[in-house]
């Protein structure tokens, strides 16, 4: 599909209402967003996307306060390694805090595919925390690729329904598991869920793995801390150990 590359000339900033009362980054949006950022270990999804199109120090340029660091950040993106394609990206993930119609029009105007376009929806949910379920199942679609698992888990696990969520995108969108801490969520959400599930998951490493024995203590230190959860504790109890998970 051809994709209409960003002019040069052309002043996106246009595509934005610069007008005090409709610029999207307020003074409290801005400060969500940043407070977003420090429980995001101090990076965003777009954050990293900046960095991935050599970018740097994001956070000096997003998100912007005013016309003029709305302006920088705009040259940066238009300046950076990305094609016309993840350019216009960006912008649509921009144009969508007005949370009009704007972002749509951008989409067609650019002849956006579906499967980007939905990637990026699915980020702006994610690094903003609403409606994060929706995130997840476009995540799901079989044509998004799989990056950012860890960065993923991190913002689901910020929702009030966090536990139901993990589980639900590792279950539909099936990510690969290759750091311990996503195991660790993983397993804890199982746990919350279901801590029989959670204990047949630990079953599906080997006894000399030594994932195994952590995610074991990790099911363990859920189930009996701060104070002991009777009812998941009892459940436990009745379940038959091997002679490895009793040692």
């Amino acid at each position: 599909m051809d994709v209409t590359p960003i002019p040069e000339s052309e002043d996106l900033t246009q595509l934005f209402d610069l007008s005090p009362e409709g610029f999207p980054w307020n003074d409290r949006r801005v400060e969500d967003i940043k407070n977003r950022r420090a429980d995001m270990s101090d990076l965003l999804i777009f954050d990293i996307l900046l960095l991935s199109g050599e970018m740097r120090q994001p956070s000096a340029l997003w998100p912007p306060t005013d016309v003029a660091s709305l302006q920088r950040l705009l040259a940066a993106i238009e300046q950076s390694k990305y094609d016309g394609l993840k350019k216009d990206c960006l912008i649509y993930f921009l144009l969508k805090w007005h949370q009009d119609d704007r972002a749509a029009s951008f989409k067609e105007t650019r002849c956006i595919p579906p499967q980007f376009s939905a990637l990026s929806d699915a980020f702006w949910h994610l690094d903003t925390g609403i409606n994060v379920e929706y995130a997840i199942s476009l995540l799901a679609d079989v044509r998004l690729n799989r990056d950012y698992t860890s960065k993923i888990l991190k913002a689901i696990s910020f929702d009030e329904d966090s536990a139901r969520l993990i589980v639900k995108y590792i279950r539909t969108v099936k990510p690969l598991l290759t750091e311990p801490d996503d195991l660790d969520i993983y397993v804890v959400a199982l746990a919350q869920n279901s801590i029989m599930e959670a204990w047949h998951f630990q079953r599906t490493f080997p006894e000399s793995n030594g994932t195994r024995t952590r995610l074991i203590r990790k099911i363990l230190s859920w189930a009996l801390s701060p104070t002991p959860k009777e009812e998941p504790l009892v459940h436990l109890l009745a379940f038959p150990f091997s002679l490895f998970e009793q040692s």
